[in-house]
Parts: C-alpha cells; structure tokens; sequence
C-alpha cells in the first residue's frame, strides 16, 4: 500500500536476488515486484530474532527464497527483510513435508540448510519423536527418551541405553557397574 509521497507500508513479497553482503551482516538484495517493478533492491537490512555483541541468531536466506520485506519509515530506499515464506509445500524440508502429511497436532521443528545439513526436533510419537542432528545424507546424532545414538551413516554405530553402551549393533556392549 503505497502512503502519501510514495511511501510503501506493510509487508510486501519478495524474492531474494543475491545474498553475498559485502559487509557481511545479513543483508540481501530483493526482487518487490508491486514497489520497485523489475528492479532489485538496494541491500535490504535483516530484521532478527535477537543480536548483540558476538551473539544472536544469523540465518541468510539463498537466492530464489521467498522473503517478506518492510521498507523504513516506508521509503524503498531502505528496505529490510523481516522473514520468508514458502509458496508451495514442496519448497518444506522434506522432513517437515513428511511430518505434516502425517497430520500429526504437533508439528516439527526444522532446520535445514540447502545442501541438507538439518537439525529436527520431533514430539510426534514414534521412532521420529526426539532430537536428530544430520549431516547432509551421513553421520547424525539421534537423542530419545529411551537412548542417544551416535551413528556415521556408513554402519557404524554406538547406541547410550539406560546403563550401557552398544557399539555396531552388539559386536560390543560395555555395562555400567551400578
């Protein structure tokens, strides 16, 4: 919505068109089609959760992502993006896709990054309840109510149960003496 003296307020979708900020800080560069028609934006600022000195959250969407943008004080000379958007359900990490489809109440927590480095956290019930840590593809970390599994993605495996430790599924088991 475009206010006196061409003043844009509100959210407004973008896409975003480069994320590689001289600076370093987050910025990015977005396509807004409805205010600055096919032109790119100037570096638009990220609005975070929280920063400080050495501190904060840092997440930079990549080129292509949807992204809401606000303009300060309504000028498009100055534009921040405040968040992202998918446009389809294809465009979910595939294990937050899997997690809605199952229609489960409660819905995943995930992160992930393009190359599909991810972190999920799970209370749907079941063998996905938990914590999973996972390089892309390999080696993860998997924390449950019941154990903590160290796995490399090529078979070898160390599983934390109650009061031992199995390693490559009993080739060893070493007991705790309580």
């Amino acid at each position: 919505m475009a206010a006196d003296g061409n003043r844009y307020l509100g959210k407004f979708r973008g896409r975003v068109v480069d994320n590689n900020d001289p600076l370093r800080i987050g910025r990015i560069t977005v396509e807004v089609p409805d205010v600055l028609g096919d032109e790119a934006s100037t570096w638009a600022l990220p609005c975070l959760p929280f920063t400080g000195p050495e501190a904060g959250q840092f997440v930079v969407p990549p080129p292509g992502a949807g992204v809401w943008v606000e303009f300060e004080q309504g000028d498009p000379s100055f534009p921040v993006w405040t968040g992202c958007w998918y446009g389809a359900a294809e465009e979910l990490p595939p294990d937050a896709r899997r997690e809605l489809a199952a229609n489960s109440p409660s819905k995943p927590f995930v992160v992930q990054t393009p190359a599909a480095h991810k972190l999920v956290m799970s209370d749907t019930a079941g063998a996905e309840q938990g914590i999973l840590l996972q390089a892309q593809g390999g080696a993860y970390i998997r924390i449950t109510k019941e154990a903590v599994v160290i796995a490399t993605g090529a078979g070898a495996q160390v599983v934390l149960r109650g009061n031992e430790v199995t390693i490559n599924e009993g080739q060893l088991t070493v007991l705790s003496k309580r």
